[in-house]
Order: structure tokens, then sequence, then C-alpha cells
């Protein structure tokens, strides 16, 4: 099927009909440049819309698809079946060639995202413990803290207190490089700064905060929570 004659014979049979492009637009329940896009060459209506139009131009649909008129008796049940068929293989082609760009635009931006995680480590580590811990010398605003992740695979990149509140630190760790097997700008030492208020330390983990350490404010000494 021309798009061009396809296009013209749209346009001449709507003009017959004393129609604008938004009339039949309308009675298609489409938008008038889909309309103005047809009768310009530059696509075919949907299959679900040709029998509609066809009706709309008052044409039949073997006509519509052959874009030209024809006395009735002219057209054979082979004519027909065959027009049918070449508008569907278009469509089908059509469909094709969208869902083939359609998964070369997913597939882009997956490699975006994932490149994006492999050279900024935003993917956060629930599963990071305390292995020591120490007020550093001659200071109550700081601690060095040692972590360990306890899966044998992964290291931490950052660490950084995402609390919102001065009696507590909420620790946040980073996979290094997404998460990969790999000691590349890793490190499992921090100095954690200290609130002058701040009685308690915790892990982010999976969401929500897990306990780590607590200040016995009895004491001021820091003590390690089971797990």
């Amino acid at each position: 099927m021309d798009a061009q004659k396809c296009g013209s014979f749209i346009g001449e049979m709507r003009k017959e009909r004393g129609m604008t492009q938004a009339e039949l637009a309308e009675k298609l329940h489409v938008t008038d440049k889909a309309v103005s896009r047809w009768e310009r060459g530059i696509g075919f209506p949907d299959i679900h819309t040709l029998e509609p139009l066809a009706a709309a131009l008052g044409v039949s649909l073997v006509e519509l698809m052959q874009a030209e008129k024809a006395p009735e008796a002219t057209v054979t049940k082979e004519a027909a079946s065959e027009a049918v068929a070449e508008t569907i293989d278009l469509s089908r082609r059509r469909w094709r060639r969208f869902w083939k760009k359609a998964a070369g635009w997913a597939a882009g931006v997956a490699c975006v995202i994932i490149l994006w995680s492999l050279l900024t480590g935003l993917t956060v580590r629930s599963d990071v413990y305390v292995e020591d811990f120490a007020i550093l010398p001659q200071r109550e605003d700081a601690m060095m803290m040692k972590v360990f992740v306890s899966s044998s695979m992964g290291f931490i990149r950052s660490g950084r207190d995402v609390s919102q509140s001065d009696d507590k630190v909420v620790m946040r760790f980073y996979a290094a490089f997404g998460g990969l097997n790999s000691a590349m700008g890793a490190q499992n030492v921090f100095v954690v700064p200290l609130k002058p208020a701040c009685t308690a330390i915790y892990f982010e983990r999976n969401g929500k905060e897990d306990l780590m350490l607590v200040k016995n404010v009895e004491t001021g000494a820091w003590e390690r929570v089971p797990h």
C-alpha cells in the first residue's frame, strides 16, 4: 500500500464528504494531526482504524486499501483478502519496528543506570557490622570505627551520617563501585563525628535503623549492642 497514494485518496474522499480534518478525526477518536499525517503520506492509519475510516469516508475497506474507488462488481473476494492481508502485514511490520526501537532505548537506559552505579557506588550495603571502635584520643566529638561486611563478597566505598537528630548517628554505607567484588576505592575504617547529645549509633539496614553502639550515660563509655 503506497502511503502517498493512500493519503491523497483519504484527503480526496474527506473533501467529497465536506468534512474538515478535525471533523474526520473526531469521528475516528484520533487527533487532527494524525489525519494530517495520513493525508501527507507520512504514515498509515492503525489497522483498528481502517474500518471506521472507510465508513466515515463512504468507501469500502477494499477501496480504501487500494486507494481508489471501484465498481462493487469488480471487487472480488480474492482482492479483498489480499488487501486485508497486506494491511495486517503492514501493521505487524510497524509494530515490530516500534518494539525494536523501544527495546533499544530500554537497553540504552539500563546501560546508563549500570554505568552510573559503577562509577558512583550508589548501591547501599545492608550487611555491615561493627568490628572495632574507639573514641579518638583527646577528643570526645569523634569516633574511629572499623566495620566489616558479613558477605564474603563486596566492599564498602563510603559511609555517612544520615540522621536528622542530635541524640543519635545513623550510618549509611555504600558499596564499592555498585556492589561489585572489587577492592578499588574500598575502605573499612571511618571517622564518625559525634554530636554532644549523641547516645546511640545506628546502621541503616534495608531501610531500617539497627542499633549498634550505645553510650552509657553514667560512665560515658560506649558499648556494643549484641547481634
